[in-house]
């Protein structure tokens, strides 16, 4: 059956995921009475931008140091932008790791990072907790767990919205997949295909960025009730408008989760989108009150990825505030492996990091639909796939 989760906790029990103290001492590997270290490798420029996840790490710091840091000690963000760029990604993580000596990294967002470090990861026995995972290494890794469902999980909750909440029968997949990702979404339409015993009608994992016509027009001779798309929104429903496939539900990926994407669907089209968080766009759902108060209050663009940034510091933070002792590199890998679940108000379910050689604890999907110009939530709160 469908399970839904519904997050009820207020504002103030997101804030209650805040400071405490922690005690303090002296370490190579990050431990002394000068400020907490921490890494984060983001994609500032390059293809792959999100500028705002940085600085809205920082501010849930800045709060933290405000309030005295943990134990007295400040936290140092360190971020560096890799570009979107391998070579530079890897630097990037020599550099935090063996100059910076950070203790951990937490709120990255870069589309490389995971592929490229994650041996480096684990070699150095240090932790990452992402604000935005993106490539399957970041959730088949033993030291990366990042705090979104990511693309696969996410495709996984897609499918199985349009076949067990839309209750499609016809349902298809057109795909845009970056190099590498390929394996990952194979994967995700098996993990549907074993919940629901159901199979795609159509699937096209090589929708290019040009015309849509050719794309549409199989979908549409193949009968498809449902698609679940991930590629540039303005074009595509302009076309299956043109198409005539207005009584298509198309299900779109978190990445067209965006105000401007709502603006250009025609009126008439059945646009859905899966989100990784509460939706971004109404700040009373729970856990945006705390987050759409610390992007106000320090000026950061409102999107999906900045509610990533600001639920992986708050994670963070709420580890390193129950470690007894130092906190050190390996203080903050051994209180990662061995936390306990911790409920977020902002996502489906428990986040927890955990001694595994597999991360990826969020499964959770919110499901909202263009309406008017403008992305309305749907009830029933967070869809967790699940068998039948």
């Amino acid at each position: 059956m469908k399970r839904t989760y519904s997050r009820t906790a207020t504002g103030a029990a997101a804030a209650a995921l805040l400071i405490s103290i922690a005690g303090a001492g002296c370490s190579d590997s990050g431990g002394s009475d000068g400020p907490i270290k921490v890494g984060s490798i983001n994609g500032v420029t390059g293809l792959f931008q999100t500028p705002e996840v940085p600085k809205a790490v920082k501010a849930v710091f800045d709060e933290v140091n405000a309030a005295g840091g943990i134990n007295g000690r400040k936290l140092e963000l360190v971020s560096k932008d890799d570009a979107m760029d391998p070579a530079r990604s890897g630097q990037a993580a020599r550099q935090l790791i063996t100059s910076e000596k950070v203790v951990a990294l937490a709120g990255s967002s870069s589309a490389v990072d995971c592929s490229v470090n994650r041996a480096t990861y684990s070699k150095e026995k240090i932790v990452s907790v992402p604000a935005i995972g993106v490539d399957p290494s970041c959730f088949t890794s033993p030291n990366i767990a990042p705090v979104n469902p990511g693309p696969y999980t996410l495709t996984t909750a897609m499918l199985y919205y349009a076949s067990e909440t839309l209750k499609r029968d016809k349902v298809c997949l057109a795909y845009t997949v970056l190099p590498g990702s390929g394996g990952g979404i194979e994967n995700a339409i098996k993990e549907w295909t074993n919940l629901t015993g159901k199979t795609l009608t159509v699937k096209n994992l090589a929708v290019g960025q040009g015309d849509p016509t050719r794309y549409l027009v199989q979908l549409k001779n193949a009968g498809c009730q449902a698609v679940a798309y991930n590629a540039t929104v303005g074009p595509w429903f302009q076309q299956a408008k043109t198409q005539g496939m207005q009584n298509v539900d198309f299900i779109l990926a978190a990445n067209s989760y965006s105000d401007a994407n709502a603006k250009v669907i025609p009126a008439g089209m059945n646009a859905y989108a899966g989100t990784e968080w509460q939706p971004y766009t109404d700040p009373t759902l729970p856990g945006n009150d705390r987050w759409s108060k610390i992007v106000e209050k320090n000026g950061i663009q409102k999107t999906a990825f900045s509610q990533g940034a600001v639920m992986s510091a708050d994670i963070f933070v709420q580890v390193l505030k129950g470690i007894k002792g130092d906190i050190t590199r390996e203080s903050v890998t051994k209180a990662f492996k061995e936390m306990k679940p911790i409920n977020y108000p902002m996502v489906g379910t428990p986040y927890v990091f955990g001694p595994g050689n597999e991360h990826n604890p969020i499964k959770g999907s919110q499901f909202v639909k263009a309406e008017n110009g403008a992305w309305k939530v749907l009830p029933g709160g967070f869809t967790v796939p699940t068998k039948k």
